[in-house]
């Protein structure tokens, strides 16, 4: 898996460079995520801009790091209308809320 992980305040901000995130992609985000959680802040924002398609694998392990960092807020920013439509239609956004830009998810308080 593509990424990058930076510090700004009090968020870590993981930005996916990959276009799919699929089931090929699914367990290595999950894997990545339990080897950083313990230095991680408390507010995650997963900046997936550059992924034009998740598939129901993408969207259960982004499910799967949001029950596993329960003492954490995390944040989705940056997607584009097909993952965007995904997190709505599943009602995912209920529970992540997306932004528009990491700026704008960073301005939320914890």
């Amino acid at each position: 898996m593509r990424y990058e992980i930076s510090e700004k305040g009090n968020c870590t901000i993981l930005q996916i460079n990959e276009e799919r995130f699929d089931a090929k992609l699914a367990p290595q985000f999950r894997a990545e995520i339990e080897s950083v959680m313990n230095t991680m802040s408390p507010h995650l924002v997963l900046d997936i801009g550059a992924v034009r398609f998740m598939d129901s694998s993408g969207l259960g392990a982004v499910m799967g790091v949001y029950k596993l960092l329960r003492d954490k807020k995390i944040s989705v920013a940056n997607p584009q209308k097909p993952v965007r439509d995904l997190f709505k239609l599943t009602r995912m956004d209920r529970l992540i809320k997306t932004y528009d830009s990491v700026d704008a998810a960073l301005t939320t308080s914890v």
